[in-house]
C-alpha cells in the first residue's frame, strides 16, 4: 500500500493548523486553566512560562507548526512508501471512494 505523500502532507498541516488554533484560542481565553491542563500533559508546571498570544505571535505559530507538520508528515510517508516498496507490498491506495450502487451516505 503506497501513500499519496502529498495528500498526507496537507492533511497533517491541516489537523495541526486546527489544533493549534483551538490552543491558541484556549490560551486566550482561559490561559490559567491552559496552564494547568498544558502541566498534566507535560509533567511539570508551566506557570512560570509566559504565555502572550498577539496577532503576529499566532500567526507566525500557525505557518511554523503548519509547514512543520507537513514536511515531517510527507517525509514519513516517503519514507514509508519506500521502505514498503522494499518489502513488496506494491499495491497502491486507490484515489477517492468506492462507487457503490444503490447506498447513499
Amino acid at each position: 500500500m503506497r501513500l499519496d505523500t502529498r495528500a498526507f502532507g496537507t492533511a497533517a498541516g491541516i489537523v495541526a493548523a486546527v489544533l493549534f488554533t483551538i490552543c491558541a484560542l484556549a490560551v486566550a481565553v482561559a490561559p490559567d486553566q491552559t496552564t494547568a491542563v498544558a502541566g498534566y500533559l507535560m509533567h511539570m508546571n508551566p506557570s512560570g512560562i509566559a504565555r502572550t498570544v498577539t496577532l503576529g505571535s499566532f500567526v507566525g505559530g500557525l505557518i511554523i507548526w503548519t509547514l512543520g507538520t507537513a514536511i515531517v508528515f510527507g517525509s514519513a510517508a516517503a519514507i514509508y512508501n519506500r521502505l514498503a516498496a522494499r518489502a513488496g507490498a506494491r499495491q497502491p491506495v486507490a484515489a477517492g471512494r468506492p462507487v457503490t450502487q444503490g447506498a447513499q451516505f
